[in-house]
């Protein structure tokens, strides 16, 4: 389960994966730009929230699992710009084991803005 981390633990992980995948690492080496954030606003993310629990019973333990996606090969600033997503998720009992499976019968939801160039975290 999450929790909260402080902003130390934050910049510990935000740092480990700019060393790998951000500036200067394995998707420049390759030859395209990135971004490693996303912003939601807070009433957006409630209003998506609300949308998992009017669909999804308070049984079954609505939530959410985040992706990492990329936009590809598309006109425009997007272009082969790395992107999360949110997937509705919800408990289902598979064979005697209670699992938070995706329920793809809902929509995902990925409408998050960044700043370009993107915006490290710097605590």
């Amino acid at each position: 389960m999450g929790k909260r981390i402080s902003s130390k633990e934050a910049k510990d992980l935000f740092d480990n994966w700019t060393s790998r995948s951000g500036p200067g690492g394995a998707v420049e080496r390759a030859g395209f730009k990135d971004s490693y954030e996303t912003w939601f606003s807070i009433k957006e993310l409630k209003e998506y929230l609300q949308y998992l629990e009017d669909n999804i019973s308070t049984e079954q333990n609505p939530g959410l699992r985040i992706y990492f996606g990329s936009y590809g090969d598309i006109p425009g600033p997007k272009n082969k710009i790395n992107t999360v997503f949110l997937a509705p998720t919800k408990e289902e009992d598979l064979e005697g084991i209670v699992e938070n499976s995706n329920d793809y019968t809902l929509d995902a939801y990925n409408s998050g803005g960044t700043k370009w160039p993107p915006d490290p975290y710097n605590s």
